[in-house]
């Protein structure tokens, strides 16, 4: 009997997080346990924020020794001289999903793509990741990088006010 081989396909997970440093952070961790696990991992990232890694941390040493990982940044579609903090959360988002829908639908999530992308995980407030992955196909698991306790008043602040436990209406 003729034994036919194939080569098993390594899943190939593309990350995505909030370009701001905790969401970033969660997802480089999330990153290396797959690595670990031996799956194919793209860090999508900001130009800015890529550059930020590269110029504090040790994430090319950290993440050089997985020859499954790749970094991949895009542009934020922002000036170079926007102060990209907190309190312009709203025009950085929608910058950045101004330049990645584009990227995403075109060269990442296409069909025929050289190393196809088999799952993308978004930060959870990145829902038109959720939808250009549903529209290609492609299995999404929105990840939620907030801490527990942002997560439980996020969950349970309408409860509070509902019960006046907080002054608001």
């Amino acid at each position: 009997m003729e034994h036919q081989h194939k080569e098993a396909t390594i899943p190939h997970v593309l990350i995505f997080p909030l370009p701001m440093q905790g969401p970033i952070n969660s997802m480089l961790q999330l990153a290396e346990l797959f690595c670990l696990s031996g799956l194919k991992v793209t860090f999508l990232n900001t130009i800015h924020n890529q550059e930020r890694l590269l110029r504090h941390t040790n994430v090319q040493s950290r993440f050089g020794q997985y020859p499954g990982f790749q970094f991949l940044a895009i542009p934020d579609g922002l000036p170079e001289e926007h102060p990209r903090s907190v309190e312009q959360f709203g025009d950085i988002i929608s910058s950045v999903q101004t330049v990645a829908e584009p990227f995403l639908r075109e060269n990442m999530l296409r069909s025929g793509a050289k190393e196809p992308v088999t799952c993308v995980i978004p930060d959870a407030l990145s829902y038109f990741v959720v939808d250009i992955g549903n529209e290609m196909g492609v299995p999404v698991i929105p990840f939620d990088t907030i801490s527990p306790s942002c997560l439980w008043v996020y969950l349970c602040l309408s409860k509070l006010i509902e019960s006046g436990e907080l002054p608001f209406e």
